[in-house]
């Protein structure tokens, strides 16, 4: 089942859940793109290349999570579903 989750999630999900869609993630992009750039005006260049790392690694760390919330989800579904069913019996 993992093989089939990495596979949705890698080859179809993860390229659907990033496109922003939404008025409020256009919003919080523009957002983040204003604050990224008045952090370039006030940083340094080790101060910079410093918080480029951390938020690289919080990237990494919420896609981490955001991969286990759908396998997670996933998993949760087929057993609501299974014990609805049995539920019926």
């Amino acid at each position: 089942m993992k093989t089939t989750l990495e596979k949705l999630w890698n080859e179809y999900l993860l390229n659907e859940c990033a496109y922003i869609d939404t008025d409020e993630e256009g919003n919080l992009a523009k957002r983040a793109v204003e604050l990224h750039e008045k952090a370039n005006t006030l940083l340094n260049k080790d101060q910079r290349d410093a918080v480029k790392k951390y938020v690289e690694i919080l990237y990494d760390i919420e896609a981490l999570f955001v991969k286990k919330a759908f396998f997670k989800g996933c998993e949760f579904s087929v057993s609501f579903l299974f014990e609805a069913r049995n539920l019926e019996k």
